[in-house]
């Protein structure tokens, strides 16, 4: 299998090119190595599939707008969050040419019809979300109530207490994406000033709940990571009443792939996986999925905003709303 990072080929591999977050590469990428060491993908090139953490892929997504064929593209992309593959250049080459079909053979389960995550055009393939939750750390807030919704967040007593992914003054797009279009882009203006630093979801599992000076009250983040903070005595994990922001982890698969290709989308739209992604808390359409998250309410940006809109130039207006509040002086 080939363990090239994408940007040190010559070409991406023929039949999949899995961009995973970092809680879904290794139980999904370990299932299929054991089937592979039963034989079941023997028919399947090793060299032609990868298997690539999401975190390390920030340079080949800015590569994206540069493919011209269809013949470039792998059978298979999985990628998560609305990326560079949703923006306007490779959008107009291939997911409005027909390119690209929804592989999953089901209807999805009640929580994911509810909110219509299923999308209405036929063109991509929602695997499973990962939901972005608030996480407090009790000491630090002390008598300062918990937040309860996101707009709570707002709240001048959270002036500078809020950690949420971001780096280089670029901030999560799908958190800011949801909250803008659900609330507004005062709303994200808001969110900034209550935003003291932007992190890596590990970091902040390992600042929550701790006495680091680093450390804030309040983390926006992921519920895989809310779930790995060790002093969980010392946090609460709050599940928003809009829901949890739900981020997306799609998989595009050719219509015109190879049989290998199709046997792929298959594994990757199976019960088996979506029982995978349940229990890395990602929560999973298929109608087999039953988790303890079930009950719980996704909020989901919604396919106007992906489909209707310039989601590239929409994502450079909701993150210049939100830093006009982060950079203001306290």
């Amino acid at each position: 299998m080939n363990t090239g990072t994408a940007q040190e080929q010559d070409r991406l591999p023929r039949h999949l090119l899995a961009m995973l977050p970092c809680p879904l590469k290794v139980p999904i990428e370990e299932t299929f190595l054991h089937q592979q060491s039963l034989g079941l993908w023997s028919d399947l090139d090793p060299e032609e599939l990868e298997f690539e953490g999401n975190a390390n892929q920030s340079d080949f997504y800015k590569t994206v707008n540069e493919f011209q064929s269809t013949d470039e593209l792998p059978d298979i992309v999985i990628t998560p969050g609305i990326s560079s593959f949703f923006h306007r250049d490779f959008r107009t080459r291939f997911l409005d040419q027909d390119v690209f079909a929804d592989a999953a053979g089901y209807t999805p389960n009640e929580r994911f019809a509810e909110i219509e995550m299923q999308d209405p055009t036929g063109r991509v393939t929602l695997m499973c979300v990962n939901p972005l939750v608030i996480v407090a750390d009790t000491a630090r807030l002390g008598d300062t109530p918990e937040p309860r919704s996101w707009s709570d967040l707002l709240n001048p007593v959270y002036r500078k207490q809020v950690t949420m992914r971001g780096h280089n003054g670029t901030f999560c797009e799908t958190v800011l994406l949801t909250l803008g279009e659900k609330f507004g882009e005062d709303m994200l203006t808001g969110l900034g000033r209550s935003v003291r630093q932007g992190l890596h979801p590990g970091q902040m599992a390992k600042l929550a709940g701790t006495d680091n000076e680093a450390g804030t009250a309040l983390y926006v983040m992921p519920y895989f990571y809310a779930n790995m903070i060790r002093k969980k005595e010392k946090i609460n994990i709050i599940w928003p009443e809009e829901g949890a922001i739900a981020s997306p982890v799609f998989l595009l698969a050719k219509k015109n792939a190879s049989e290998g290709g199709r046997r792929l989308a298959s594994f990757f739209t199976s019960g088996e996986t979506a029982e995978l992604c349940e229990q890395a808390f990602f929560p999973s359409p298929h109608p087999s999925a039953a988790s303890g998250l079930t009950p719980r309410k996704l909020l989901w940006m919604g396919w106007d905003l992906v489909w209707n809109s310039d989601i590239q130039a929409k994502t450079d207006a909701v993150n210049a709303a939100f830093n006009k509040g982060f950079e203001q002086e306290d």
